[in-house]
């Protein structure tokens, strides 16, 4: 039974702990078709992203104020209503609070509305990309989650799915474990894995430290 040691259990959210892929896909490609932009390459751009990169990518033209608020009202009327990952509920209530974060690169407002849609508990600590000045694949949305839980990065297990995230996560020094499909970036690293979902993870806890099994 393969087991993990830690202090603090990071998130990413969406597609991590929240199954919103395609309710992600289906407002930008909302969003595409209405300003005649080819909804492929839009998709192709967005996911592991903020709202901010991605339009920059998409064209400079749509990199302003008005776009970035309409593509936040889309998101939070589309992500009230998505599904959690399986587990992903149980699994976070086994976590002491003091020791849990989601570190995401959505904005805050959409976060929330992702988080509480999916039925989730909203940790005390939430990582957004209005919190940092460098957002994924930086290092940085992790360690000020390390940070302001007073714990060490390799003392850290990140939960993450996509490769921008997992590539955040390693550059911090942290372990990572990649939910969903297995990343190209996690192959051959003996610190990262990979689970399907939450529903057979158990948690013992001695101290401040955590032991995950599965």
């Amino acid at each position: 039974m393969p087991e993990v040691k830690c202090k603090a259990v990071l998130f990413d959210l969406d597609g991590t702990l929240v199954d919103s892929c395609s309710s992600i896909e289906n407002f930008w490609s909302r969003w595409a078709i209405k300003n005649h932009i080819d909804v492929n390459y839009v998709l192709s751009v967005i996911h592991g992203r903020n709202i901010e990169e991605a339009l920059k990518l998409i064209s400079p033209y749509f990199h302003n104020e008005d776009c970035i608020e309409e593509i936040k009202v889309l998101a939070i009327e589309e992500l009230s209503h998505v599904s959690p990952v399986a587990g992903a509920v149980d699994f976070m209530k086994k976590i002491p609070v003091k020791r849990i974060a989601i570190v995401t690169s959505g904005a805050w407002k959409v976060a929330i509305a992702s988080i509480r849609g999916a039925g989730l508990s909203v940790p005390d600590l939430v990582i957004t990309s209005e919190d940092v000045w460098n957002d994924k694949p930086d290092p940085e949305p992790y360690l000020k989650a390390t940070q302001l839980l007073d714990v060490q990065p390799d003392d850290c297990l990140v939960f993450e799915d996509a490769d921008c995230g997992i590539q955040s996560a390693i550059a911090a020094g942290m372990r990572v474990i990649a939910v969903g499909s297995f990343s190209h970036r996690l192959k051959n690293r003996q610190d990262s894995m990979q689970l399907d979902n939450y529903k057979n993870i158990l948690v013992d806890i001695e101290g401040d430290l955590m032991t995950l099994s599965w």
